[in-house]
């Protein structure tokens, strides 16, 4: 299947427009926030707990930060990482970095000092915006502990006592005098489509961490993507963003993509069910992006029915298998006429393709609906042959927002794409015959059984079929027999009446034989990576 490539976007002239004319209308997502800035400027532009802000004043922020990194003396084209939870200061120094010209290095705060650090020296990284640390974690001492001799200066938000290499973020701003102004407005106008935006780096599932880059352009293009194919903003919508900001769906496609169409952002800072009530009570969220476990969680919750959550009109989720009770319930719950599902990796910018609003539940929880428009999607074979309608094959993708290759890595970015220019994901889909592509498995998490492939997303999605299943992860254990069977990962909702030999026999009744999984394992959550994804490498530990 291929779809036609629109390559480029211009600004709205209201938030409802989309942006694909044939010429970027913007060197930069900094000026198509500026853009918005100039329309817009006493519209909120993000709500945190107590703190308001205004578009004006989320400019004025970031350009102070650029100021503040120009008088540390970072020049153009500096990696600068950010490693912190999500709030409105990690879009403020964003921001700043965007200014100066800077390169956005952003990092999980799931992740180790030595983990970022792996990041941060590929990088060549010369700047590290952190919280102090996160859970049982000190980020500071953790990176001093560190061979990182490109590190330079580390700026802590929040209170800490300055030294020679730690600086806070009060102290750092500080130094953003209005005396920088011509020169932040230099580094601005120099902003080009080319230019290097950011590097972010793979979650390793099924290896080391990767750097991936995107430019300005790319960038503008996945946020138009987002609007026109996934968000679809609306004037004064209220957008709860749920993902990190260290990921693609919390950071391009979601608050980057939030100022460049002048939607008001709301920062939640748990995903604990009655928190996320109220917030959308509170805040009257009108978009709602969020993993399937938060909204199981929240229509689970005792009390739900007390929450106006009325003014829920777009919700979405992926990153796992949704099971079609979820779906409906979904619908029903927040008198929604559709949910959106759908399928993206970094290498993508974060899409690749949806469902849209109209799809049934069935289509919504079994396949990721049809790329998205600007996109050339195909599934091969082995030979790198297009396979038929409904043969699973791997999905290679080619677009303006696939990478052109990995950070100063040669052998993977040949590894990664086929000889005409497609990414190779790595992952196995099948179109249906209305060109919806169902994610059938990673090429590498597939197992043998007895000489038959065996895919274990394909057995997920029925596992949460099972009432009282609320989500299900599969991966191959070695078998003296066979050479490899199942063994499942499940978590129940609590009290269901549930136990192994219940889902074996269930399974054998509605699966191939070899499809069944000889194992099953309870748990009360499944491992993910920093993206959200369930680790199958973490399971693997686990069995």
């Amino acid at each position: 299947m291929t779809v036609g490539v629109r390559s480029s976007l211009t600004h709205p002239s209201s938030v409802t427009d989309t942006m694909h004319d044939h010429a970027l209308p913007y060197p930069s997502p900094f000026h198509a926030f500026a853009a918005i800035v100039a329309r817009q400027p006493q519209s909120t532009a993000i709500r945190e707990r107590d703190r308001s802000i205004r578009y004006d004043e989320l400019m004025a922020a970031g350009r102070q930060a650029g100021r503040a990194l120009i008088a540390a003396g970072v020049g153009a084209g500096e990696r600068i990482a950010i490693w912190a939870v999500n709030h409105s200061d990690w879009v403020i120094a964003a921001l700043g970095i965007q200014a100066a010209g800077g390169t956005l290095i952003p990092a999980s705060t799931r992740l180790k000092a030595r983990e970022v650090a792996m990041s941060l020296r590929r990088a060549r990284t010369t700047t590290l915006f952190c919280d102090p640390g996160f859970g049982s974690e000190d980020f500071v001492a953790g990176i001093l502990a560190q061979d990182l001799p490109d590190l330079r200066r580390i700026v802590v938000f929040g209170d800490i006592s300055d030294s020679e290499r730690v600086t806070s973020w009060a102290t750092f701003l500080s130094t953003g005098t209005d005396s920088l102004e011509t020169a932040l407005d230099a580094r601005i106008a120099a902003l080009e489509p080319e230019g290097l935006a950011d590097i972010i780096f793979t979650s390793g599932t099924t290896g080391l961490p990767k750097g991936v880059p995107m430019t300005n352009g790319q960038s503008l293009i996945a946020c138009e993507q987002q609007q026109r194919c996934v968000a679809r903003f609306a004037a004064g919508d209220i957008f709860a963003i749920t993902y990190p900001f260290a990921h693609n769906a919390g950071y391009r496609a979601g608050w980057q993509a939030a100022i460049v169409f002048g939607v008001t952002i709301v920062i939640l800072h748990t995903l604990e069910a009655q928190s996320v009530l109220e917030a959308i009570a509170r805040e009257r969220v009108t978009v709602l992006p969020a993993v399937p476990t938060v909204y199981q969680a929240m229509l689970d919750h005792p009390d739900f029915a007390r929450f106006d959550t009325s003014s829920i009109r777009f919700a979405s989720t992926g990153a796992t298998t949704i099971p079609v009770p979820l779906i409906e319930a979904m619908q029903d719950a927040f008198g929604l006429s559709a949910v959106v599902a759908g399928y993206g990796l970094t290498e993508a910018a974060g899409s690749v393709s949806s469902t849209q609003p109209g799809d049934s539940a069935l289509v919504i929880a079994t396949t990721t609906g049809q790329p998205l428009d600007n996109l050339e999607v195909k599934l091969i074979d082995s030979e790198g042959l297009v396979v038929p309608t409904g043969t699973p094959g791997e999905i290679v993708v080619r677009g303006p927002q696939v990478m052109r290759g990995y950070f100063e890595d040669e052998a993977a970015t040949a590894a990664a794409f086929t000889a005409d220019g497609f990414l190779r994901t790595g992952d196995v889909g099948v179109f249906d015959a209305a060109g919806n592509l169902a994610i059938t498995d990673r090429l590498k998490d597939m197992y043998i059984v007895g000489g038959f492939n065996t895919y274990p997303a394909e057995i997920e999605q029925q596992l949460c079929r099972i009432e009282g299943v609320i989500e299900a992860a599969v991966i191959g254990i070695d078998d003296p027999r066979l050479g490899q069977v199942g063994r499942a990962f499940v978590v129940i909702r609590a009290g269901a009446p549930i136990d192994e030999a219940g889902i074996v026999a269930w399974c054998r009744a509605e699966m191939a034989n070899y499809k069944v999984p000889r194992v099953v394992t309870f748990v009360e959550t499944l491992p993910r990576n920093p993206t959200g994804k369930v680790s199958k490498v973490a399971l693997r530990d686990m069995a």
